[in-house]
């Protein structure tokens, strides 16, 4: 059975930072392999052309200024019928084809043609249209954030296209600014987790903000409680989208330590920030008090997307640790234990939280045979549901440290290059990354770039550093 000990073996934690270590589970190559996807041509939604009803074409990769000019003119020209027609006359199930093309960026510019173009570009069911096609792009860009920086690598992060050829992206990768009077740099950022475009980062434990770069917003959280330096603790913090109130949500927990290092002997009020009240609200319920040891082990950011959050825990039944997951439903504010499936829970295995399919997963391996099992919840809350959907060996992935799953259902590897390789477990087909990361030590998180039109709501909002 898997121990305490286990835990702080595999992942540091501390009251002031916590950071997971190299992952255990590291298949060795014996062949090539499969065959090494190529993905070819880019998306529609920056370099392709829409062509809808009646054949009219128009290209999103459009500069700005010129967009905006065919935009006052209102007129379009139809290519089979030779004669004008505005845009008013379009339908907009049209009009939504075509905006949802372009980078939020060019969206926000449109909006300023009009107040018709203003209405119709904010309403939420064409940011949700916009946010959806942004989801299903394959020209996806991913996001290394780093605990660690150098001289030479000065950047907090690093940007890998996943596709080849791609422009490079970093110029307009800006990260928030932070006051100087807070005594942090942008260097010490840490990402809590990212939902929808949206990303939720720290500078220590007291300065917590969401931003979106695709729109330049930011919002700085107003201030929360944090014990005094007399106590020992851990504190915990999480970041999802709750689907039911369609409000996004930070989730703090904080556990009082004793003699033992990490252990919890007490858990405090939890607090939750909503991002449409703009506040932090305690909620009534605490964490079980037989939990002893939570883990943020949630490299790859794809929790907090259905409307809970999941911790892998440590807990104390009877003098004996078991390991348990405990989630935290984002619309009810409760709190509620989920079982791993029984063959994983074994001493010898390594096991790790993620999503596939927009299910909750659990990645399990015996570190002499790096034979990787990956189960799957097909049904929410229902520990029978658990059922075993792949068996991946170093036969079928790359030599490398294995992360998690992305939000495309591909393995997250880094090798032993430090080249990110995404391994389709499904058609056994591997892409490997151009770009080079800093380094498996230093890796914290790993978050997918979307393109987004959310805007972030009170209590401060501020324009991203540089934009």
């Amino acid at each position: 059975m898997a121990t305490v000990n286990d835990g702080r073996a595999r992942y540091e934690s501390g009251g002031a930072e916590e950071k997971p270590r190299k992952r255990p589970f590291r298949p060795e190559m014996n062949e090539e392999p499969q065959s090494v996807s190529q993905e070819a041509g880019r998306n529609n939604s920056t370099g392709g052309s829409y062509e809808g009803a009646n054949s009219i074409s128009i290209s999103a990769s459009t500069g700005v200024s010129e967009l905006q000019q065919m935009c006052k003119q209102k007129t379009f020209t139809w290519s089979k019928i030779q004669h004008p027609t505005t845009m008013e006359n379009l339908p907009d199930d049209a009009l939504v084809n075509i905006f949802i093309r372009l980078l939020a960026k060019q969206v926000a510019q449109m909006r300023s043609v009009s107040k018709s173009w203003n209405a119709f570009l904010s309403h939420p069911s064409f940011i949700k249209s916009h946010l959806h096609h942004s989801i299903n792009n394959k020209d996806r860009l991913l996001l290394v954030f780093y605990n660690e920086t150098s001289s030479s690598d000065p950047e907090p992060f690093t940007v890998h296209p996943c596709r080849s050829p791609y422009p490079e992206p970093t110029n307009f990768i800006k990260l928030p600014a932070v006051n100087p009077k807070s005594g942090h740099t942008t260097s010490s950022i840490r990402v809590i987790g990212s939902v929808h475009g949206l990303i939720c980062s720290r500078y220590g434990y007291d300065v917590i903000q969401i931003w979106n770069h695709s729109i330049s917003t930011v919002s700085t959280l107003p201030p929360h409680y944090i014990p005094s330096s007399d106590h020992s603790y851990e504190i915990y913090f999480r970041f999802g989208f709750d689907p039911k109130t369609e409000d996004y949500k930070v989730v703090k927990i904080i556990g009082l330590t004793g003699t033992l290092p990490h252990i919890v002997e007490e858990w405090l009020q939890v607090e939750v920030y909503s991002m449409k009240r703009g506040s932090w609200e305690f909620v009534s319920q605490r964490l079980p008090s037989h939990v002893i040891m939570l883990i943020n082990c949630d490299v790859v950011c794809v929790d907090g997307h259905g409307g809970y959050l999941h911790w892998h825990a440590f807990i104390l039944d009877q003098e004996e640790e078991l390991e348990t997951i405990v989630a935290f439903d984002l619309g009810s504010e409760t709190f509620r234990e989920i079982r791993f499936p029984d063959s994983v829970l074994d001493s010898k295995r390594s096991n790790a939280l993620g999503g596939l399919g927009g299910k909750l997963c659990v990645m399990s391996w015996y570190e002499e045979d790096d034979v990787c099992e990956v189960w799957v919840m097909d049904e929410y809350g229902v520990t029978e549901s658990w059922a075993k959907h792949y068996v991946m060996s170093h036969l079928h992935l790359p030599s490398g440290v294995g992360y998690g799953f992305t939000s495309h259902n591909e393995v997250l590897i880094v090798d032993d290059d430090f080249r990110i390789v995404l391994y389709d477990p499904t058609a056994r087909k591997a892409k490997i990354l151009d770009k080079f990361c800093h380094g498996n030590d230093s890796m914290e998180k790993f978050v997918e770039y979307i393109d987004s039109l959310i805007w972030v709501a009170p209590p401060m909002r501020e324009m991203v550093n540089g934009a």
